[in-house]
């Protein structure tokens, strides 16, 4: 997973060069319109098909096809856009699997659900940290065509993994095989505190997606920064999630709840901070280094809350559910970022840290049914 979420990141990067240099200027939007629409449509039926199939084995055909795709990608630039569209589908369809196998591998390893949740953030902390590194480094080196190679490399060897680890999740088969889409996901729609969390946490992302857009701009123009600033606070937040995800386990202990709905109200302070501070380098990057340690606990909270909170026969349906409304708002906090660019950073963070404390504080409140913490 390690390998493989670094070479995410180097794919990324990749297509972004290639795009850049070679298509017209609105190819670029296109392309990340392209890696979140169709897994963005795909991801009721990727969670249904998770939970009535061996999501070890749909992990392994996964990894399978985007190696497959990227190799293709590698070989025939003008696939870039169709393959893009596949790899969104393939990556909706392996991180269902991977929230469906996590529990799985929990019990299996003897650890708490918590402390397995922190090793996957830590792993995806260490794919943002040096994935981007050495994304730079290799497209200067051996060029984009070669680096997509590399991370195909990383996708035939996670699938060659899983598939000899004998880690294996049973289907969750049920007398409602044949039931419509809506109807089996209704269960889980009239779940009221799965969708609290869902609805509160998706307003947290929509806060921290209108900051994303302003942070080139933020770096730029207010703090009058070039380059090297912005991938030094892009290393800080990085290594605040690494941090982070170290402490999670111990941070969340049996307040799961809480330490979810707690640390999506650090993050909305830390933007305020940002927005209301006198700007200057040294308060940005404190920001971005609670920020960051923040994120990261915030992510393995909510993945344990939602697989504490529901059946294992539900369990790629409610990652698919999470990662559907969480893309949704992904798009909405970029457009919604788009109005504050490129003079007013500082008030794009003001707006998005004032909707992440209300996110925290409000989602809490109504999740718990109160503002104490209920008896475990």
């Amino acid at each position: 997973m390690t390998v493989s979420t670094i070479g995410d990141e180097i794919t990324l990067l990749a297509l972004m060069f290639r795009t850049a240099e070679k298509a017209p200027a609105y190819a670029v939007p296109v392309l990340l319109i392209m890696e979140l629409l169709p897994g963005l449509i795909a991801a009721p039926y990727a969670g249904r098909l998770i939970d009535r199939r061996d999501a070890a084995r749909i992990l392994v055909m996964a990894s399978a096809l985007q190696a497959g795709i990227i190799s293709l990608i590698a070989h025939y630039p003008t696939f870039t856009l169709a393959g893009a569209a596949l790899l969104s589908v393939l990556f909706t369809i392996s991180s269902a699997a991977t929230f469906a196998l996590i529990p799985v591998l929990a019990s299996g390893l003897g650890m708490t659900l918590a402390r397995a949740n922190s090793l996957l953030e830590m792993v995806r902390s260490l794919g943002m940290l040096a994935g981007p590194v050495a994304g730079g480094v290799l497209v200067g080196w051996i060029g984009s065509r070669n680096t997509l190679l590399v991370d195909a490399f990383s996708f035939a060897l996670l699938a060659l993994v899983v598939m000899g680890s004998g880690l294996r999740r049973k289907p969750q088969r049920g007398d409602h095989e044949e039931q419509t889409l809506f109807a089996d996901y209704l269960p889980l729609l009239r779940n009221r505190r799965l969708m609290v969390v869902t609805g509160a946490l998706s307003l947290e992302v929509f806060a921290t997606a209108i900051a994303d857009v302003a942070f080139v701009f933020l770096v730029m123009v207010t703090l009058g920064s070039g380059p090297t600033a912005f991938g030094m606070l892009t290393a800080l937040w990085a290594g605040g999630m690494l941090i982070g995800a170290g402490l999670a386990e111990k941070v969340i202990g049996h307040r799961i709840g809480l330490t979810a709905f707690g640390t999506a109200t650090v993050m909305g302070v830390t933007m305020l901070l940002i927005g209301l501070a006198p700007i200057g380098f040294a308060i940005v990057a404190v920001a971005f280094i609670l920020g960051g340690g923040a994120n990261s606990i915030h992510n393995v909270a909510v993945r344990t809350l939602l697989q504490s909170e529901c059946p294992p026969a539900d369990h790629g349906k409610v990652a698919a559910i999470y990662g559907a409304v969480t893309r949704t708002a992904v798009i909405g906090g970029y457009v919604a970022g788009g109005f504050f660019v490129p003079n007013d950073a500082p008030t794009a963070y003001l707006v998005g840290g004032l909707l992440g404390v209300a996110a925290g504080v409000i989602g809490w409140r109504i999740f718990n049914g109160g503002w104490r913490t209920a008896p475990i």
